[in-house]
């Protein structure tokens, strides 16, 4: 019986072809710009948010940093016995003027270095009239007895320092102009448990301010709490002389100001990030807001082009649908070939299979690509671990170093004995690098090998995290079991089993957390096992967890570890593994056909 058919309205057709394209085409267009405002804010939002987070940490680091010093300078001058023979009696007066000169030649940054008595007045001051000028004795001293500074240093008892706040240098009553931003620590000067007055080292501000607004991504405001700018836009405020608020300037209210130690203030809408900065015994407020063109933008020409392109779309859809339609008259022709061509493929299968074959082969290279990356990140992970003790030492040794260089006290067997100690470091670090570049390094052929040696190998790896996680580990065997293969791949399954016991413990935050193996002979094989007591695996998931990207880690893991492990063994050791849940957690049983 012939085919046949019931002719369709190609004009109909091609209206209703034509109406769906501009349909979808709208409905493209529509989405298109929702998603990319979308995520584009989106994307802009977690730029914003983590290079502040990073920057302020970097400053409220510096300004440490800078504070130890300053402190540590300021202790020096206070317990000096030339200076202290001077406030004890002032004739020897020549003896302080040469150590306050002395002090500010080695400080090119100190702006005045003063000894203002018990009453209030000056008794001793040097200044510098820029920064790295040359330090000069000032001979008409004042009266700082209203100062707040002075007062704030007075009530506090010995050995204690005050930081002010950043102002602008006063002199005789009044603030200098042009501004000249000052920043001052101060102490206590006691003899005999008697208060002989305040000792006070101004620095040039400038110094801070330019470290603290430099960026290449943010402008930088500094405030006080009060929300009077001290710093904004390359100029600078005095709350008594040129009084400005920082919400003048930004999208902020008196009542978000942050005004605690560490406080924060983030508006992501407006792009507006604030911290309370610790400054010693005050505080300072900096905002971040982003420089234009710095963070990710979608263009205006990028819109245009997009547009431009939906436009193109839609002009085509109507020569579009015209053609779509015109094949409809021969549908049955075409379906006729394509049975013909059905035929032709059947004759094709083979080389069909082999195509697929060759398929499976990438995706197999792809998982162990995947795999090596993984690697990667665990062994720069336990890298970190090994590294982070010896770095902290280093630190501390280059610290010393610097200390007893400034007080003059580096004897040359203290500088061997602390050269000779940082050299044990770094060869301890450079030792840390061939243990992890042997273990990734592939061997060639198979070999015999003692399974107690690559569980060995995998403690130099993981040992120090497990041991700062307080993760305890055990090893027993019933006799000495020799394997026969590649060490290093038989010590990446062992790693692999061992990492995730260590993950579950640490997810389930299990006390006492406890990892053992335990190697035995059965036999023709090796039995070994791993336990941990986080617990166990889900009974649902339980027959899962070897198939290739099945992962309970969420975005922490690969999904090819345990698929990694089972391919080892079956198709390297001849073995197999099987998981299970022990009385206190998962219990991995690894078999190994011992070689004869």
């Amino acid at each position: 019986m012939p085919f046949s058919y019931r002719p369709i309205n190609r004009k109909r057709f091609t209206l209703v072809l034509a109406t769906f394209f501009f349909l979808f085409g709208l409905i493209l267009l529509i989405s298109f710009f929702l998603f990319s405002n979308w995520m584009i804010d989106k994307k802009e939002n977690e730029q914003f948010r983590t290079e502040s987070y990073l920057q302020m940490d970097g400053k409220s680091r510096f300004i440490d940093l800078y504070l130890g010093s300053l402190s540590r300078s300021l202790k020096s001058i206070a317990y000096n016995p030339y200076f202290l023979s001077y406030v004890v009696d002032p004739t020897h007066i020549n003896q302080a003027e040469f150590l306050f000169l002395t002090i500010m030649l080695e400080h090119d940054d100190y702006m005045q270095l003063r000894f203002i008595g018990a009453d209030g007045v000056e008794k001793l001051r040097f200044d510098r009239d820029r920064i790295s000028g040359y330090p000069y004795k000032k001979a008409k001293l004042q009266d700082k007895s209203d100062r707040y500074y002075f007062q704030e240093a007075a009530k506090l008892p010995e050995g204690e320092i005050y930081s002010s706040k950043i102002d602008f240098n006063v002199e005789n009553g009044h603030v200098v102009q042009p501004f000249v931003p000052v920043f001052r620590v101060s102490t206590p000067i006691y003899f005999k448990g008697t208060f002989q007055g305040v000792l006070t080292i101004n620095t040039f501000a400038k110094t801070i301010v330019s470290l603290f607004t430099a960026s290449p991504i943010f402008e930088t405001t500094l405030f006080d709490t009060d929300g009077f700018l001290i710093y904004a836009k390359k100029k600078y405020y005095d709350r008594h002389v040129t009084p400005k608020h920082v919400w003048d300037l930004l999208p902020i209210t008196a009542a978000e100001i942050p005004k605690k130690p560490n406080q924060t203030f983030l508006d992501t809408a407006n792009k507006i990030y604030a911290k309370t900065i610790p400054m010693g015994t005050e505080i300072i407020n900096i905002a971040f807001s982003p420089k234009p063109d710095t963070m990710i933008t979608f263009g205006k020409e990028d819109y245009k082009k997009a547009t431009l392109m939906l436009i193109l779309l839609f002009l085509g859809a109507f020569p579009l649908s015209y053609l779509l339609s015109r094949p409809i008259e021969h549908m049955f022709d075409t379906v006729t070939r394509q049975q013909e061509e059905l035929r032709e493929l059947t004759h094709t299968l083979e080389q069909r299979v082999d195509e697929k074959t060759e398929e499976n082969a990438r995706k197999d290279r792809m998982i162990i690509h995947q795999a090596r990356l993984a690697e990667l990140g665990e062994m720069i992970g336990n890298i970190a671990h090994q590294w982070r003790h010896p770095l902290t030492r280093l630190s501390l040794i280059l610290q010393n170093l610097k200390a007893l260089h400034a007080k003059e006290k580096l004897a040359p067997e203290k500088l061997t004995e602390m050269l000779t100690t940082a050299h044990e470091q770094i060869f301890f670090m450079s030792d840390t690098i061939d243990n992890f570049k042997d273990f990734y390094k592939p061997t060639g052929e198979a070999v015999d090998f003692p399974a107690r040696q690559a569980y060995d190998k995998v403690l130099d790896i993981i040992g120090y995290d497990l041991k700062h996680k307080n993760i305890t580990i055990t090893c027993t065997a019933e006799e000495e079991i020799t394997l026969h293969g590649n060490p290093n791949e038989f010590a990446q399954v062992l790693l692999n089993l061992i990492g995730n016991a260590r993950d579950a413990l640490m997810e389930r935050e299990v006390s006492n957390a406890r990892i053992d193996l335990h190697a035995s002979r059965d036999g023709d094989y090796a039995c070994i096992t791993i336990q941990d007591n986080a617990g166990g695996i889900p009974e649902t998931i339980l027959e899962k967890i070897f198939k290739p990207y099945f992962s309970t880690k969420a975005d922490k893991g690969t999904g090819i570890g345990l698929y990694m492990v089972q391919t080892i063994l079956h198709e390297r050791f001849k073995g197999s593994i099987e998981a299970t849940n022990g009385a206190e957690g998962a219990l991995f049983t690894l078999r190994i056909a011992i070689h004869p």
